[in-house]
């Protein structure tokens, strides 16, 4: 997930917890929509001067879609400060408790506290496929319009926002059984557990479009897990019109897993390289980086909390354990996602040296192993220079490479927390 995309959620949620107030919506909400109109406009006028240059040879395809790409993305950083303005400044998010409709509901009060982003950050989807059927590679018509949009947006916010509609649409549903407060919050941690280990995963698995590996590929991929001690995966081929480099495993508790291989990693990857970013995935699953990755946030949020509290009865106690909240959220984060991707790729070329015996085309030394994962992620990256460039959640490949080939020189013995790698000395 994109930092903005993560940042958009959390907070257009956390402003519902600013003070309350007495809101006329009757100005609030012609004020957001006229906001929102205007980020459509001046998105698809981005996108339609930058095609026009192109059209006229002013600058060449390429230029122009990596320009476009730059300004679309302004915007979408523009849109966290429209997204306060328009819930904070104009109040929407200030009264919602005061309407019969939202009262004693989450899920309502969030889908509307949400809303605004969603329409926001749509604007540049919107106009990236303008920009492409201006350029005529991008279908014209209303429906594809649409399509496109809804691809975007499972692809980046929806991983996030359908979650935590869903929970809170859960909370809402155990809020009105006829339960005592303990009862109600002892339910909810279940029915939470439950969702995030079982009803995420699948979840997850059926957002995208998926077939069968042939029998010998998939046979050959079930090796490898089993060699590394993985059994129960769901094996499948991601079905991306080959637009996609990409390799991920939902859900860590078994049965209910699934190895997800794109298409053009699969169809324009060597055997040996294919063996590393299974393992590497592998690696994530035997080091249990998922839940770490979970229970890093639990701090963040208690340290929020604890703020909260602190500050008592002041009107700014809730934004302020928010934000703390927030802030420790993306530095946690981060921090953990680092160590555990560094992690995952040193584990993996460990693990292909032990297993090469086994299981055929899989680099037989640490060196070999290292060098194809290497190569993997070159590859993967090849055309995009920012997709090889540090973001929120995963370091550059160059330190990837510097990583693996540090571990190389000087073997690092593992720390008994999972997840981690000591410093070689």
């Amino acid at each position: 997930m994109h930092l903005q995309s993560f940042l958009l959620v959390v907070i257009s949620l956390s402003c519902g917890s600013l003070p309350p107030a007495t809101v006329d919506y009757s100005r609030a909400i012609p004020a957001t929509m006229g906001m929102i109109a205007a980020w459509w406009i001046l998105c698809h006028l981005a996108a339609r001067t930058t095609a026009r240059q192109v059209q006229a040879d002013r600058i060449d395809p390429l230029v122009g879609a990596r320009l476009l790409e730059k300004q679309l993305d302004i915007f979408r950083w523009l849109a966290l400060g429209v997204v306060v303005m328009c819930l904070g400044g104009f109040g929407i998010a200030r009264g919602l408790d005061g309407i019969a409709v939202l009262e004693g509901s989450l899920f309502l009060q969030s889908l509307v506290l949400l809303l605004p982003a969603v329409m926001l950050v749509s604007a540049s989807w919107s106009a990236e496929h303008r920009y492409g059927v201006l350029m005529d590679y991008a279908e014209c018509g209303l429906k594809e319009h649409i399509g496109s949009v809804v691809r975007s947006f499972r692809s980046s916010m929806a991983w996030l926002v359908i979650p935590i509609m869903i929970l809170l649409g859960l909370a809402d549903g155990v809020s009105r059984l006829p339960l005592t407060e303990i009862q109600a919050g002892l339910l909810m941690v279940v029915v939470s557990l439950l969702f995030v280990c079982a009803g995420l995963p699948w979840l997850v698995s059926r957002l995208f479009k998926t077939s069968r590996l042939d029998d010998t590929t998939e046979a050959w991929v079930r090796s490898l897990l089993f060699a590394a001690r993985l059994q129960r995966i769901r094996i499948v081929r991601w079905q991306t019109g080959g637009a996609t480099f990409n390799a991920l495993i939902t859900g860590f508790v078994p049965p209910i897993r699934t190895l997800l291989l794109s298409d053009r990693l699969m169809d324009e990857l060597p055997r040996d390289q294919i063996a590393m970013v299974v393992l590497h995935e592998a690696a994530h699953l035997r080091r249990r980086h998922m839940p770490l990755r979970m229970l890093s946030i639990l701090p963040a949020w208690g340290i929020g909390t604890l703020i909260t509290r602190i500050a008592g009865d002041a009107p700014y106690a809730m934004a302020a354990g928010s934000l703390a909240g927030i802030v420790l959220t993306m530095l946690i984060l981060r921090w953990v996602a680092y160590r555990t991707e560094f992690d995952a790729d040193v584990q993996a070329c460990r693990l292909a040296e032990k297993i090469s015996g086994d299981v055929e085309e899989v680099p037989t030394t640490y060196a070999s192993a290292a060098a194809a994962l290497s190569a993997a992620l070159l590859r993967v990256t090849e055309g995009h220079p920012e997709t090889r460039r540090r973001t929120w959640l995963h370091p550059g490949v160059v330190d990837r490479i510097e990583c693996m080939r540090r571990y190389r020189k000087t073997p690092a013995t593992n720390n008994t927390t999972a997840g981690t790698v000591a410093n070689p000395a």
